[in-house]
């Protein structure tokens, strides 16, 4: 018969082993109970979690603490005072904690805690879940004289100590990849965010400045829409600009925090302060920066506060610093918001362009096609210089202006623009025009104003250049009408030799040719004729010059380059009538060494012309060079 104490002691065991068991099932880790086998080397010392379990951080290191806790409006500091903590620093523990990768681990026994950095000077981190249950506590001890190695660069990766505090898993100390020691320096002050604004661009709905010059407001009505100034004037906004000034006031930051000794005062300007204050998509509410002024003119930085983080004082660079976002750098004032572009023309709509200088004749130009621009010349209606016209609306589309001289004239007196040297027009399909009036200065600054606004805008003479003003500069950059069907021959003299004359057979595609009389047929170079022709055939001038220009008079007066072309006379039969020549003369402007153009003219024509050095290079080749 069994023994009474036997039959207990079953029992006890039995009760003991189903106890274990359950409490295995509730806790999920025989290891609580056994005691888990530590990480070998290679693999991770946390990897259980994901970032975005983690809603609380404690970290303490060397007798101070801090709490953090992650809320709707980002990670804020609960303990030692309430704030917000950088989020940076935030993801960086986060991250640092499931990327250490063990390298050696050794008994606790083995490894001096003092020497390791594990014992009073050691930091304590702990990551919790939403439950409050943890999930990483650690000890982070010094740098390991070892180093790691990165599995997939190959790069040394340096090491710390680590403890782990979790349940049962303090015997062992870890030598593990990381190294995020410097941002716990200086009492921890590296987690609290430096930046004064907390926000998501997209969010962003009005931007209110407020310094020396008054104040002003950019507003949007959706995250899709272009900024404007709404305050004081509707004007539009340099996308740059905008760009810069949402940028930096993004990655604006803090030299140092201070516990505040100043509180905002946002209803009430303190003499010589700034105001910046942000308002988000579904909020009215404002983040107002108030920004005092420098405590001596040669101040670096000055204090600030900030609406949503009282108690406490940024002191924010004021002039430029390396890797830094200063004040200084931040577009503030309306001119450095504003567009500066002279024009905002819808080229596609655009239907006519009139020039009206002073001092001559208007040019009306219009478009008769999607790519046809025609002109009056000489009482004639002619294809316009497409050049020209690229020229002058890529100017008034691209060129900025190099200040506003002001918002609200009415006297243009001042800046000569009562009586303007020159009128340009641009005409849209519903034959509206936006005119520009040009004016001058007693000491030659040139202002515009868009006639129907009260601005005057200053801009730089080079701005004149685009804007061909004379009736000979619109004609067609094509210099003539050539056919290599109807050429007889071409004469070519040079200074450097005697004359080349060629001939033509456009069925055989062959060339003859004479130099000083002597039959050099069997030296053209097939290649070299194709190109000079080619180039006759597509001649087009970079521009038309007035009929005395001196400098072409000068460059002409002794050719480096003398064309004379024949071609076949045709009636309207389609019969050979005779021929005609036409004689083409190029030459540099006296004294230049390697000039970029070359000046030219048509023996029919009055007004000489220019023409760029690629195009001179093709006309002047050799024919009789080496095949």
């Amino acid at each position: 018969m069994r023994s009474p104490v036997v039959t207990f002691l079953l029992i006890l065991i039995t009760l003991l082993t189903c106890g274990l068991a359950g409490w295995w099932l509730v806790v999920g880790d025989s290891g609580s109970l056994l005691g888990a086998p530590p990480p070998a080397p290679g693999e991770r010392l946390y990897g259980s979690f994901a970032p975005d379990e983690v809603r609380k951080i404690q970290v303490s290191a060397r007798g101070r603490g801090a709490e953090f806790v992650k809320a709707a409006n980002g990670w804020q500091v609960l303990q030692p005072r309430q704030d917000r903590m950088d989020p940076r620093a935030a993801v960086g523990i986060i991250n640092f904690t499931l990327g250490m990768r063990v390298e050696d681990v050794a008994p606790t026994g083995e490894i001096p805690l003092q020497e390791a950095g594990l014992a009073e000077e050691a930091i304590h981190i702990r990551l919790e879940g939403a439950d409050g249950r943890p999930l990483a506590k650690y000890r982070l001890g010094r740098r390991t004289p070892w180093q790691g190695v990165d599995p997939e660069s190959g790069a040394p990766l340096p090491t710390l100590f680590v403890q782990p505090w979790d349940k049962n898993r303090k015997s062992h100390v870890f030598a593990c990849t990381g190294d995020i020691l410097p941002l716990f320096k200086n009492n921890l002050k590296f987690l609290r965010d430096h930046h004064p604004f907390y926000f998501h661009p997209a969010t962003l709905r009005s931007i209110r400045i407020r310094g020396s010059e008054g104040e002003l407001t950019l507003g949007r009505d959706t995250p899709k829409d272009a900024w404007h100034i709404v305050k004081p004037l509707d004007l539009r906004t340099d996308p740059a600009a905008i760009k810069a000034l949402i940028e930096g006031l993004h990655n604006l930051q803090a030299v140092t925090l201070n516990e505040a000794a100043l509180a905002p005062s946002a209803s009430a300007a303190v003499a010589g302060s700034k105001l910046i204050a942000l308002t988000l998509f579904g909020s009215d509410a404002e983040t107002v920066l108030e920004i005092h002024p420098p405590e001596t003119p040669a101040a670096r930085d000055v204090s600030a506060t900030v609406s949503d983080r009282p108690g406490t004082v940024f002191r924010l660079p004021l002039k430029p610093e390396p890797d830094l976002v200063s004040l200084a750098d931040l577009p503030l004032a309306v001119n450095d918001l504003r567009d500066a572009t002279l024009t905002n023309l819808n080229i596609a709509s655009l239907q006519a362009v009139a020039i009206a200088p002073s001092t001559g004749s208007e040019i009306f130009i219009t478009r008769g096609g999607p790519k046809l621009w025609t002109t009056m010349i000489d009482g004639r209606n002619r294809q316009a210089n497409e050049v020209r016209l690229f020229e002058l609306l890529k100017a008034m589309t691209t060129e900025r202006v190099l200040g506003f001289e002001s918002d609200a004239a009415t006297d243009f007196t001042p800046w000569g623009l009562t009586r303007p040297f020159l009128k340009v027009s641009f005409i849209g399909q519903d034959s509206r025009a936006l005119t520009l009036h040009f004016g001058m200065d007693k000491h030659g600054t040139i202002f515009v104003n868009r006639v129907g606004t009260s601005s005057v805008m200053r801009v730089d003479k080079s701005l004149l250049s685009a804007i061909a003003i004379h009736p000979y500069e619109w004609r067609s950059s094509r210099l003539w009408s050539l056919s290599r069907v109807d050429l007889v021959g071409i004469e070519r003299r040079t200074p450097q030799q005697p004359l080349l004359a060629l001939r033509y057979d456009f069925i055989d595609e062959t060339w003859q040719g004479s130099l000083a009389g002597n039959n050099v047929s069997d030296e053209i170079n097939p290649s070299s004729a194709k190109m000079l022709l080619g180039a006759l055939e597509s001649l087009e001038i970079t521009r038309w010059l007035a009929p005395t220009d001196a400098e072409a008079e000068a460059a002409l007066a002794k050719p480096v380059l003398t064309l004379l072309v024949e071609e076949k006379k045709v009636n309207e039969l389609g019969e050979t009538v005779g021929s005609e020549k036409r004689e083409l003369k190029f030459g540099p402007l006296p004294g230049v060494p390697s000039p970029q153009f070359y000046y030219g003219r048509l023996s029919s024509d009055t007004h000489p012309f220019l023409l760029d050095r690629a195009t001179f290079d093709k006309l002047a080749v050799d024919v009789l060079a080496e095949k």
